[in-house]
């Protein structure tokens, strides 16, 4: 009768215990994710279950197990077997854990689970070149992003091929402009902008949460010259000035242009002979350490004359550079010497000839008085 009783008082708290962690419900089953819609802007989690039961949603890491820090999703007895997924999740591979509770939020349940999925947002394109016109346009080309999938043919993958968005900064404040909507293309020219500017492109969104991006800056650029507005024909024409490169210098917030001595910088010399005409080159040289310059060239007549930066692809660890010119400016030619700048084309008055002219003409005068005391001799009586 002890030894009954013994087993008794053994056997009956492991039975409750037992009874008590027991499962009362069965699982949920087939749990299911799938895009609402072509517009990939939200997931619909589904499931399976016998009878109507309160159920807990879990966000899960698949790598590790560990809960996601979200807040779990209850779904009541009398509501579809359905939830959606939670927002704002990106760049982790997740696991839907769903079970049965009790109104207290004991799990009553064995838990099902969903397929592994991965939130990766597209790959960032790689730019090949940005290269800045005369008009300040600029053509930026690019190659799509490489990307691993690291569970291929999850249910909630989104097919390629990737499609961007080309971006530029907004002048003096830090924030992006979309210029076009997602393509797959590989080019596109952005449209004419105030420098300095970035230029690049943004991941089109995949139902996850925010994007990746890549950029280039493109510089500007400031020129001053002094041209004279005289030079003497046949002489030359000198003309100076200094060049600066415009960079972004940016905040939260503002970005304001900081200017650098543009050290370097290939500088062109260019003339017209009238308003119609077109500008050619005659003298090039580049910029000292400091920034400035000087051009030199023949003067053969009045001129336009102006100062030009051309433009700078985006090469190999440099920046590129937009177009910048000076005013132009009218040089007229004079035939003699003049101001401001001008040299050469007048005939000297200085020097050994000087003394010959002096001499004639003291000569003459010396005749000129020896005929006039001779005629005054012949009319005397």
């Amino acid at each position: 009768m002890i030894g009954n009783i013994a087993a008794v008082l053994v056997l009956t708290p492991a039975a409750g215990l037992t009874a008590a962690l027991a499962p009362t419900v069965p699982a949920p089953s087939d749990v299911r994710l799938a895009w609402t819609s072509a517009a990939q802007t939200d997931v619909a989690i589904t499931w399976d279950e016998t009878g109507a039961t309160r159920n807990r949603l879990t966000l899960v890491r698949a790598g590790d197990g560990g809960t996601a820090n979200v807040e779990p999703k209850l779904v009541e007895a009398d509501q579809p077997d359905r939830a959606l997924l939670w927002q704002g999740l990106h760049d982790t591979d997740f696991r839907v854990r769903v079970v049965a509770v009790d109104a207290a939020g004991a799990e009553i349940s064995e838990p099902a689970f969903s397929p592994v999925f991965d939130t990766d947002r597209g790959p960032a394109a790689r730019v090949v070149s940005v290269v800045p016109r005369e008009d300040g346009s600029i053509l930026m080309t690019w190659r799509p992003g490489t990307y691993t999938d690291p569970n291929p043919g999850d249910p909630l993958d989104t097919p390629g091929p990737f499609r961007y968005i080309p971006i530029a900064s907004m002048f003096e404040f830090n924030e992006y402009e979309q210029l076009a909507p997602p393509t797959t293309a590989t080019s596109f020219v952005v449209p004419p902008r105030p420098g300095p500017v970035d230029v690049g492109l943004r991941t089109a969104p995949n139902g996850w949460y925010g994007y990746t991006d890549v950029g280039a800056p493109v510089q500007g650029n400031r020129l001053t010259a002094t041209i004279p507005g005289e030079a003497t024909i046949g002489g030359t024409v000198t003309v100076t000035g200094r060049a600066f490169k415009l960079n972004r210098l940016c905040d939260r917030g503002p970005c304001p242009t900081v200017e650098e001595d543009d050290a370097g910088r290939e500088l062109r010399l260019q003339e017209r002979a009238g308003t119609t005409a077109g500008w050619r080159t005659v003298a090039t040289t580049k910029a000292r350490q400091d920034g400035t310059y000087t051009l030199e060239v023949p003067f053969t007549g009045t001129r336009h004359y102006r100062v030009v930066a051309p433009v700078v692809g985006l090469p190999p660890a440099r920046v590129a550079q937009l177009f910048a010119a000076t005013t132009a400016t009218t040089t007229t030619g004079v035939s003699g010497p003049a101001g401001g700048g001008g040299s050469g084309g007048g005939l000297p008055i200085t020097g050994a000839p000087v003394v010959a002219v002096a001499l004639g003409g003291g000569l003459l005068v010396a005749v000129g008085a020896v005929l006039a005391l001779t005629g005054r001799r012949r009319q005397r009586p």
